[in-house]
């Protein structure tokens, strides 16, 4: 027994002496994976982590112990972001750091050439994906296609190793890269961010919400057309709406138009972006969520972040029928994954949990149980761990 906690004691030691930077140049510091689960973990197991973003000034974590460098200016060039990046590298002096952007990688190079490091891409999304395309006129983005994937292949050959926060995310980097090491690191999230979030015994008044992008590509027609068909099909059912989130521009008239055309039949509150206790606290009371975003090839292979935290608030869930939900989790033991499109269908699903309480609780529980049982950080920290601890040891 002494022998274990001796050993335990070394290894903290170890880490402690192990500088890990986590650097960002698409979200916030305060972005619930590279702060909430992956820096709070590395600090939390005796590593000094330090979080660089280029969206933000350093804030003044609930955790002081976590190296808040981030910087932002407006319309800084990404040669000037990169020059950034290094000199915050070099005053912290990591053996290790964490990329989340081709970008990123780029600076992580330019400061290896002088120092030791190890480079890690943490893959979490398509790149390019719609978002790098949508601002290039149509006829020109087969063009930008080409040249942010070669851009992004570069970043990928100068890692030194991938996490990947899903399958189908993999699939180039292996193909392409197969001697190099890699982690599958999902977005679960951390047991403590969740209290117990009883269901009601009763759905007497329905609470909906819908997060995100406010767009058409993120579902927010599809959505209003689900509240639209619940009015048809049982119009004394009272509904409270929350939307939570930023228009998109290019759809900002007709998602506006949309809200207007339910808002004499139903409660509803509009909020900007929510940092993530916010956010969950907004969120807790809905009864049912609800994602229907179109069903394309990108989002078809990208597994929602949020879907997690809405498995780890106990509710029923009716997505959109993804390809990447199907092969990473049975979400029909407690919900549906549905066509989008079809409002009647999912207004008749969501009245079925309204009129009958004892599957609405039975869902609650199942979804409560998948969540404590598989899909929360606990279950895959010490794999993040270890993989950082394997690739600082050159195994």
């Amino acid at each position: 027994m002494l022998i274990i906690v001796y050993l335990k004691l070394i290894n903290k030691v170890d880490n402690y002496l192990m500088k890990i930077s986590l650097i960002t140049s698409s979200h916030f510091s305060f972005d619930e994976r590279i702060y909430h689960h992956m820096a709070n973990s590395l600090l939390s197991n005796g590593f000094s982590p330090q979080v660089i973003s280029s969206f933000n000034k350093p804030q003044i974590h609930s955790n002081g112990r976590i190296k808040d460098a981030s910087f932002h200016e407006n319309h800084i060039s990404k040669s000037e972001k990169i020059i950034q990046f290094i000199k915050r590298l070099k005053q912290f002096n990591p053996s290790i750091i964490i990329c989340s952007s081709p970008l990123t990688v780029y600076a992580a190079h330019k400061y290896k050439k002088t120092n030791t490091v190890k480079i890690v891409y943490d893959i979490t999304e398509f790149y390019p994906s719609k978002k790098h395309l949508r601002n290039h006129k149509v006829p020109t983005r087969w063009l930008h296609f080409i040249k942010y994937y070669l851009y992004n292949l570069y970043a990928l050959k100068l890692s030194d190793a991938f996490i990947f926060g899903e399958y189908y995310k993999s699939k180039t980097p292996k193909l392409l890269f197969p001697n190099k090491k890699y982690e599958y690191i999902s977005y679960y999230p951390k047991l403590e961010l969740f209290k117990q979030n009883k269901p009601k015994e009763k759905i007497n008044s329905l609470n909906l919400s819908f997060s995100g992008p406010i767009s058409i590509e993120k579902g927010f027609l599809n959505f209003i057309n689900v509240v639209k068909s619940i009015n048809e099909i049982s119009p004394k059912t009272k509904i409270s709406i929350k939307i939570i989130g930023d228009f998109v521009k290019n759809d900002k008239l007709v998602c506006t138009k949309a809200i207007q055309e339910i808002k004499s039949k139903c409660k509803i509150e509009i909020f900007k972006f929510q940092p993530l206790s916010m956010y969950l606290e907004l969120i807790k009371d809905t009864d049912i969520f609800m994602d229907l975003r179109s069903i394309d090839f990108e989002n078809s292979h990208c597994l929602p972040i949020k879907l997690y935290y809405y498995i780890a608030l106990e509710r029923p869930i009716i997505f959109s029928n993804l390809k990447a939900i199907s092969k990473s989790i049975n979400i029909q033991k407690f919900g549906k994954l549905v066509d989008p499109t079809d409002s009647n269908k999912i207004a008749k699903i969501i009245l079925i949990y309204v009129k009958n309480p004892d599957l609405y609780i039975k869902h609650c529980q199942i979804a409560n149980q998948e969540f404590k049982s598989k899909y929360n950080w606990q279950q895959i920290e010490n794999n993040f761990l270890d993989f950082l601890t394997s690739m600082n040891n050159g195994k």
